[in-house]
């Protein structure tokens, strides 16, 4: 009998095994009617499961179930909205909620409703992070700097600021994805995790959009301004400049290349003339104030089809010219475009701009942001 059973086990295996993997015959009926297969080749999108006959068939149908299962159980077409009702009354389970349903949506949209979708996300968590505090600065300061250097706070101290910054608080004591960091001028503010937000959307993107996000994520988890000074050391902002150099060179087609070319340009600016509290050379661009600043720009002149060693060339250039050789090639107005007497300093940062012939700042930023998120914004909706 156990022989038997066996027998009657392999055989219906076998008859299975046929039944499932061997390919359909090339004997075609004499009717009309197409084929099963013919069936699956024509209309694979809209046949349902309980009609698929075939292994083919029923990989389609599943696939094409579950897309649609998620666009209409998890409303994907309408994620924007439901990210845009988070606000800073909304609490951290909110977020989650959200980023759940992201997680289902990011395999079955497209490129443009996943950017769409990350700048919403972006958006979102400067809603969420927002508070009052003019209310209380004084308290809301001295609370901040002590959470900023991991100092104790009592109950008494807690109660001094709004019931949305001690909820803020609490998520940052339970590591929940919100810091706190000093933004200079006096000022605190909350801020996330860029990477994390960068991690859940770069797998779903082209290989240019992936590493620009990846790279603005770590530039920016830290703030670049500091009371009108420059918050990165000049190594980095050469580093920086060089990654956005070579970036638009691999990417010329990138959708991200007009902001990658601004960001280039905003690091090209600072790296010659500084800013108002950062300057890496002396007021009349003779000498570098550190010997191993002058190497690292010279550094650059033996990059290969690159600006910024064109630029640094120009200014070694002009660095060794006396005051009447810049006066002959750059010859300087007696009043700026605003009709005010142009002092010694502007006079120098006059002649070093026309000669390395580069964007002020002003016309570089424009009306973009680039500093602060994992994408570029306009200013107008920050």
């Amino acid at each position: 009998m156990q022989m038997n059973r066996r027998t009657l086990i392999i055989g219906a295996s076998l008859l299975l095994g046929l039944t499932a993997c061997q390919p359909p015959s090339d004997k075609t009926d004499s009717s009309d009617a197409p084929s099963t297969s013919a069936q699956t080749e024509t209309a694979p999108s809209t046949q349902p499961l309980a009609e698929a006959k075939t292994p083919k068939a029923l990989t389609k149908a599943l696939v094409t179930l579950s897309e649609k299962t998620l666009k209409e159980q998890l409303i994907c077409s309408k994620l924007d909205d439901t990210i845009n009702t988070i606000d800073n009354k909304s609490k951290i389970e909110d977020i989650h909620a959200v980023q759940r349903q992201i997680e289902a949506c990011l395999p079955v949209a497209d490129n443009a409703e996943i950017l769409q979708w990350l700048e919403a996300y972006q958006a979102m968590y400067g809603r969420f992070l927002n508070t009052d505090s003019s209310m209380d600065d004084e308290a809301f300061y001295s609370v901040m700097d002590n959470i900023d250097q991991d100092g104790k706070l009592t109950v008494a101290q807690l109660k001094l600021v709004n019931p949305r910054v001690r909820y803020l608080i609490s998520l940052v004591r339970s590591k929940a994805d919100v810091s706190v960091r000093y933004i200079g001028e006096g000022h605190f503010a909350f801020h996330h995790d860029l990477s994390a937000m960068a991690d859940m959307f770069t797998p779903y993107l082209p290989d240019d959009q992936s590493e620009f996000i990846q790279r603005m994520a770590q530039d920016n988890q830290e703030i670049f301004w500091f009371d009108a000074a420059i918050g990165i050391s000049l190594e980095e902002l050469v580093e920086r400049a060089v990654f956005w150099e070579d970036f638009i060179g691999r990417y010329p087609d990138s959708r991200f290349y007009d902001d990658a070319k601004a960001l280039l340009d905003t690091y090209r600016y600072l790296l010659f003339f500084g800013s108002e509290n950062t300057q890496w050379i002396d007021d009349e661009a003779c000498k570098f104030y550190l010997l191993k600043d002058e190497r690292l720009m010279t550094q650059l002149t033996e990059r290969t089809d690159s600006q910024l060693a064109e630029d640094v060339q120009k200014l070694l250039v002009f660095m060794a010219q006396s005051d009447s050789e810049r006066q002959q090639l750059y010859p300087v107005p007696d009043k700026d475009e605003n009709g005010h007497k142009i002092n010694e300093w502007e006079v120098t940062h006059y002649q070093l701009s026309q000669a390395l012939d580069i964007s002020s700042l002003r016309d570089t930023v424009r009306d973009r942001n680039c500093l602060h998120g994992v994408i570029c914004v306009d200013k107008d909706k920050q």
